[in-house]
């Protein structure tokens, strides 16, 4: 993210050609580009793990530091695939809030989304698809929901035509969350007042008894 927000990105991806020394010019503009894949190289050494730190200080070029990182860790796309789509398909939400759930299960998705990009397409089939995966994200989240909690939100969710977009289902489950934690905390109150009304009434009957007799 940062080469591209700095517009460095072609010092990694193979896209850049260095200048060939010919003249003063030329040599300012690779010293230039020196300074820049120095500088790249020193993002690199800062965000990668300090085990790393050996095998990757010694390497003169950004771009070849990449390279070299990316050979050993990556993973192939069909196996990662696999992966994400097993990781989302038994994501559930179990003791975590709503909005921790959520963003678990979108992390997972939009990176499966990074390997499999939509192809570009004029008659609108793109859109199409689009909210068609979207869909697929809703009913991932509404079925990795816990169904104690809020199986009768998912049922009316469910109930809408059309279904409506993944925002407004997160926020419309973050409501009903929002809803059961206040009645929850209201019902101990309700049943301590009831305690207290109850023993107050037997103390009244018992000192009426006591009167009576």
């Amino acid at each position: 993210m940062a080469p591209r927000a700095k517009n460095k990105l072609a010092f990694i991806d193979r896209t850049l050609t260095k200048p060939t020394l010919k003249d003063n010019t030329n040599f300012a503009e690779a010293n230039v580009l020196e300074m820049v894949n120095s500088m790249i190289a020193s993002w690199i050494m800062n965000v990668i793990d300090p085990k790393l730190h050996p095998s990757a200080a010694y390497v003169d070029s950004a771009q070849r530091m990449w390279e070299n990182i990316r050979k050993r860790y990556s993973i192939p796309n069909v196996p990662r695939i696999h992966q994400l789509k097993a990781a989302i398909a038994s994501c559930r939400q179990e003791e975590q809030e709503v909005v921790d759930f959520f963003s678990q299960l979108m992390s997972l998705s939009n990176e499966l989304d990074d390997y499999t990009k939509v192809p570009s397409c004029t008659y609108g089939a793109v859109e199409m698809m689009a909210k068609m995966l979207e869909q697929e994200k809703v009913h991932q989240f509404l079925m990795g929901l816990n169904d104690e909690s809020f199986s009768t939100i998912r049922s009316q969710i469910l109930a809408l035509d059309p279904l409506p977009a993944l925002d407004r289902v997160f926020n419309m489950v973050q409501q009903e969350e929002h809803h059961k934690r206040i009645m929850g905390t209201r019902e101990p109150r309700c049943e301590t007042a009831a305690a207290v009304a109850v023993t107050h009434s037997g103390k009244q009957y018992r000192e009426r008894q006591q009167d009576q007799g």
